[in-house]
């Protein structure tokens, strides 16, 4: 999901918070699950307030903090796949990149 370079770590997930599947680059002692796991609650909360609002479908939110971002980007209604990257990566390429990733494990779900 994440090609070498600036990708700290990765994750397709569950709204339960259990992994199908994560990825931390071995330099990095990053706890890509406990991540997914808080983060979950606020894509919920997130998407719940989309549909309140009638916003539509949320497809995708990010999320910077100090020197990292994290992207999410929700597969269907159960699962979401996130990935976590250094801010002075391009973003914009992590996006498609994620966006690219998740089209095709729509089809798998």
């Amino acid at each position: 999901m994440v090609e070498d370079g600036g990708g700290i770590a990765g994750t397709v997930m569950g709204k339960d918070g259990i992994a199908v599947q994560s990825y931390v680059r071995i330099s990095d002692s990053y706890d890509i699950e406990t991540v997914g796991i808080e983060y979950v609650k606020i894509v919920d909360e997130i998407r719940r307030v989309s549909s309140m609002l009638h916003l539509g479908e949320v497809e995708e939110i990010s999320i910077k903090a100090n020197d990292t971002a994290v992207l999410f980007r929700i597969i269907n209604a159960e699962y979401f796949a996130a990935i976590v990257l250094e801010l002075k990566e391009n973003i914009g390429k992590a996006k498609y990149m994620l966006r690219r990733a998740v089209n095709l494990l729509r089809k798998e779900f």
